[in-house]
């Protein structure tokens, strides 16, 4: 596992525990995000899950980024070798025991990928650590939301 995954995981079970405020924790802004880096794939823009084994790619709407209470309309891609009927996102912001959680059933199958299109809802701006899973791939990365 790596450290990201072992720190998402650490930090939702610690909201788990906490159930409510963050004992003082302020939430880090979106300007001192440290977001995951976005690449170029021709004319989309792309997250890279973390560790780059899990084959979990985040096909993004365009450069801006997710806005609190605004759906964020992202298509995940996955080999389908890995993938199951579904896509479960747990983030938790940064600072805080916030967590937002979702799922998503996967398109119709179109060769070696598998494609889960989203439109994701996180409830307030920060930087937002989130575990990605379909069957048997997991994958972490981080959001900047304005």
């Amino acid at each position: 596992m790596t450290r990201r995954a072992i720190r998402g995981a650490a930090i939702l079970a610690a909201a788990a525990l906490l159930g409510g405020g963050a004992c003082g924790a302020r939430p880090v802004s979106p300007e001192d995000c440290q977001a995951t880096k976005t690449t170029r794939q021709g004319s989309l823009l792309e997250l890279q899950a973390d560790p780059a084994e899990s084959s979990i790619r985040a096909v993004l709407p365009g450069p801006d980024p997710a806005r609190a209470g605004q759906p964020y309309s992202v298509r995940w891609l996955v080999d389908a070798r890995k993938a199951g009927g579904e896509l479960r996102i747990q983030a938790a912001r940064e600072g805080t025991s916030q967590v937002y959680r979702a799922t998503f059933a996967a398109a119709p199958a179109t060769g070696q990928v598998a494609q889960f299109p989203t439109d994701l809802v996180f409830p307030a701006s920060g930087c937002w650590d989130a575990d990605v899973f379909s069957g048997t791939a997991l994958g972490s990365l981080t959001f900047r939301v304005a």
